[in-house]
């Protein structure tokens, strides 16, 4: 039996964080998990730094998936990890203090990207504020737009900002940039580079994406052309998934270029070229038994 790592490495190890998993992967940035295909840290893929044709294309945000509306144009790679679907084996929720009073089922979506989660839901702000006074180093210490922001001063780690609205809880020092890009009142990552709107418009699938700059490692791909990737599925545990790729120049998109990028792959079904974006349709990349990714 194998394990994809999309299931071992995405969903998995994204739903099960709660807030017990917060303060440290503030510090992993974008080193998050993800797809079956690690994280290219070095990439960055900045728009202005490119030679690519000018991408005429902007987001329709009244049909986009929620979770866009919170990505940020952060440093690093940009990588993102969101799931609306979680493992019948992870808790998320699991993660919080009793005085939440959440449970798995008010979570609908998990988003982590460069450090910061954001979990999803139909939450009680108002509630979980009135359980932090008898709560052991949590504080209420104030409010942004809507939001309440509650800091937890552990004895012994760092202090972890979360902000807590009604329809979303935002665990990260950059909680203020997040509310005001779903605000509409800062910049999305796809306002800066449409390159990811191109990105999400290939993907067939927004209940399970990943994406970021660069080009995948570990996964039998290496390919320095790559701009940006991506890879969606319907559910974390899904047979098959899609990955798009999107090229700098489409002249260094060639037949080898392609089956290269099939690797990724354990089993592939399909695989295509449009202009400068490859899309390959497959089972995910398989991890022995026993593999902690």
């Amino acid at each position: 039996m194998t394990h994809s790592r999309l299931t071992r490495r995405g969903a998995l190890a994204l739903a099960a964080v709660g807030l017990a998993g917060c303060a440290s992967s503030q510090e992993r940035d974008d080193d998050a998990p993800g797809d079956g295909t690690d994280a290219n840290e070095d990439a960055t893929g900045d728009a202005d730094d490119r030679d690519t044709p000018d991408r005429d294309i902007e987001p329709d945000w009244d049909e986009a998936a929620a979770f866009r509306t919170w990505l940020l144009d952060t440093d690093g790679n940009r990588r993102f990890d969101y799931t609306a679907t979680f493992p019948e084996d992870a808790d998320p929720a699991d993660g919080f203090p009793d005085f939440f009073g959440l449970e798995t089922d008010d979570l609908e979506g998990h988003l982590m990207q460069s450090g910061t989660h954001v979990f999803f839901g139909s939450f009680d702000p108002d509630s979980i504020v009135d359980g932090v006074d008898a709560a052991e180093e949590y504080d209420l210490s104030g409010e942004y737009e809507g939001f309440y922001v509650v800091t937890r001063s552990p004895s012994d780690g760092e202090e972890l900002e979360i902000a807590v609205g009604q329809d979303a809880i935002v665990v990260g020092v950059d909680y203020e940039r997040r509310i005001d890009a779903h605000r509409g009142v800062g910049d999305r990552l796809e306002e800066v580079d449409p390159e990811f709107t191109h990105l999400f418009r290939e993907l067939p699938h927004d209940t399970t994406v990943t994406g970021q700059y660069g080009s995948p490692t570990g996964a039998n791909v290496d390919v320095d052309e790559i701009i940006l990737w991506g890879v969606s599925s319907e559910t974390p545990m899904a047979e098959t998934v899609t990955w798009v790729f999107v090229f700098e120049r489409e002249a260094d998109l060639t037949d080898d270029a392609l089956a290269q990028l099939e690797g990724v792959s354990s089993d592939v079904e399909d695989s295509s070229v449009d202009g400068r974006t490859a899309t390959v349709v497959g089972a995910p990349p398989n991890i022995p038994d026993g593999s902690s990714e």
